[in-house]
């Protein structure tokens, strides 16, 4: 057996790239830019009024303004220039004419006869409620940087650009395997002897918020061939997880049938609660990450030694939010691994606690939803309450 640092660093030796690829902006919710994104144009594209009013050069002797056109939002004007002491009628979002250097808004004039205003003002501020052109970005300026995850503003924002594509990193194509006779679809009608596969869901809900997809899942049962013929179409993805059959009991096929078809194996088993039959290896020049049946082994795992390997394939920076917190209670168990117990954390006062949850044998769901961090401990320490340990928050969502 290994530490989960050994395991770690193992894992991150391995080189992994799965490309980039361009779509269009609306496609691009949550999806990671592999370079910096430059805008297409000006935004404002042009000198635009801020407010509805009257676009004007100067501030003539009288405060008296000639009415010589007028330009709704999205059109303009055949004359293009304005001159001296001449007003032309405009909107938000209106394109200014030519010589235009500021906008009166309608409530500071009276309309007087024959086309005439008044300002009724005495003070004109130049530049007042005109959005000049570039206000916002300047063409050919970057406006996304690499790496960025894209939210809805993002969207927004390289709309307005006129970027039509961008380039981003592929998302991680995986294929999960779950293994088991017992194991059924959650649509299906269960039987005394069946368990609905939760953590194959768990793992697809994980993945979606890794940034990457699931693009195949399946119940395997307990059968060499079966098994053999899963993950050989399984490398037809970029990834390959499999859960449960990879201990060392009769029923435990996977790492056998992973080494009938060639697999290099990088280690098995970790020094680690839960998770301790953890397995890594590649098939086909695919990573294989075998995980231990248990739902909240599966969990684990997955975070701890998954997630950070798919945030570094997507050149992320890693998300993992640690911190040390205070015991609340005492934890009355010690192993001799590295555990990692479901905790709930809280902050009073500025300051950081946690609870270590009652039990924490590796099938409890419920322990598992109940939580909000790992509470990372030793092997063969002893805890006590009021101790400060290390704790690893769950993202959101997770």
């Amino acid at each position: 057996m290994i530490s989960v640092k050994q395991a770690l660093s193992i894992i991150e030796k391995f080189k992994y790239s799965i490309g980039t690829e361009y779509i269009a902006p609306n496609k691009a919710l949550g999806r990671i830019v592999s370079e910096n994104v430059l805008s297409k144009t000006d935004n404002p594209p042009f000198n635009m009024s801020a407010m509805d009013g009257y676009a004007v050069c100067n501030k003539p002797f009288n405060r008296v303004y000639k009415v010589v056109g007028e330009i709704f939002a999205g059109r303009s004007m055949s004359r293009k220039k304005i001159l001296k002491n001449e007003a032309v009628r405009v909107y938000t979002g209106s394109k200014l004419p030519q010589g235009a250097t500021t906008v009166i808004i309608q409530e500071k004039t009276k309309v007087l006869d024959n086309n005439f205003i008044l300002y009724t003002n005495n003070c004109l501020k130049i530049g007042q409620y005109v959005r000049k052109k570039g206000l916002d970005f300047k063409k050919n300026k970057t406006i996304i940087k690499k790496g960025k995850i894209l939210s809805a503003r993002d969207l927004a924002l390289l709309i307005s650009a006129n970027c039509k594509k961008i380039k981003v990193f592929k998302k991680p194509k995986i294929s999960i395997l779950s293994t088991g006779d017992e194991l059924i679809f959650s649509e299906k009608v269960k039987k005394d002897s069946n368990i609905f596969a939760s953590s194959l869901y768990m793992l697809e809900s994980l993945i979606q918020l890794s940034f990457s997809e699931c693009n195949y899942k399946t119940i395997v049962k307990d059968d060499k061939n079966k098994i053999k013929k899963e993950l050989s179409k399984a490398t037809k993805s970029d990834i390959i997880i499999t859960t449960g059959g990879v201990s060392v009991g009769k029923k435990d096929l996977i790492r056998s049938s992973l080494i009938e078809l060639g697999y290099k194996e990088k280690f098995w088993k970790i020094t680690m609660r839960p998770g301790k039959p953890l397995l890594f290896g590649i098939l086909k020049s695919k990573p294989v990450f075998s995980l231990p049946g248990n739902p909240v082994s599966t969990y684990v795992c997955f975070f701890i030694f998954i997630f950070p390997f798919l945030i570094r394939v997507l050149k992320l920076k890693n998300n993992y939010y640690k911190k040390i917190a205070k015991l609340t209670n005492n934890i009355k168990f010690i192993s001799k691994r590295e555990s990692y117990l479901r905790g709930f954390f809280c902050k009073k006062n500025n300051e950081n606690f946690v609870k270590c949850l009652s039990n924490q044998d590796s099938s409890l769901l419920n322990m598992l939803a109940t939580s909000n961090c790992l509470i990372k401990i030793p092997g063969k320490k002893k805890y006590s309450k009021n101790m400060f340990v290390e704790i690893i928050l769950f993202p959101p969502l997770f």
